[in-house]
């Protein structure tokens, strides 16, 4: 597979869905703003960049589209939460795109690592390796998780780790490259240096010390 669409990376376009009219879109957008031609303005420490319907038909005749349809590229990318439109008065708009999602650094605004994307590694281990955003997700069916102390179970966990997985691979995947996001009465959310090594590959020796 090509490892790029435009400059944007296209393994991150396809978990995005995105079709080639709005990867050309983003594109751009993205050399329009870099240009230094478009007027923005700054709100809640956002950038939006001003423009209009008829620019975009006029620069970019090639996508064939009207209006409407700009209006519901749009909207879809927004429902993405790649990109937030400001205000759509008299055919012009203002728009705020999150080109680190778009570019897989970070993950949308309405990706919700809690309910979606974990691949099942089995043992109540789940895992995701999405956007280079590593997580483990362990499944917990005792009462009151989220009562634990965050700091301690995770001092607990890693001296544990350390006896399955050896000093090596505890230094290399482990050792201050593994984090708590998130504690509830149902599971518990890591933040991992290798979702690979630590889920497939030793799922079971990281659900064995967390038991």
């Amino acid at each position: 597979m090509r490892p790029k669409i435009f400059n944007f990376p296209q393994v991150t376009l396809l978990r995005l869905g995105l079709n080639l009219k709005e990867i050309l879109f983003l594109d751009y957008l993205q050399q329009f703003a870099g240009s230094g031609h478009m007027r923005s303005k700054r709100v809640d420490e956002k950038w939006y960049y001003k423009i209009t319907y008829k620019k975009i038909m006029e620069d970019l005749p090639i996508l064939n589209i009207k209006e409407r349809q700009i209006r519901n590229m749009i909207t879809r990318l927004e429902k993405i939460g790649i990109m937030n439109r400001l205000s759509d008065i008299k055919r012009e708009m203002y728009l705020e795109i999150d080109f680190n999602a778009v570019y897989g650094f970070t993950l949308p605004t309405r990706f919700n690592l809690s309910e979606i994307g974990f691949h099942n590694e089995g043992n109540g281990l789940l895992t995701i390796d999405y956007y280079d955003i590593k997580k483990i997700k362990i499944i917990h069916d005792n009462a009151r998780v989220k009562d634990l102390d965050k700091n301690n179970l995770l001092t607990h966990l890693l001296a544990k780790l350390k006896l399955r997985f050896g000093e090596t691979l505890f230094k290399a995947y482990i050792d201050e490259l593994l984090y708590i996001d998130e504690i509830t009465d149902t599971y518990i959310l890591f933040d991992v240096s290798n979702v690979k090594v630590l889920g497939s590959q030793y799922g079971n020796k990281f659900k064995e010390a967390f038991d």
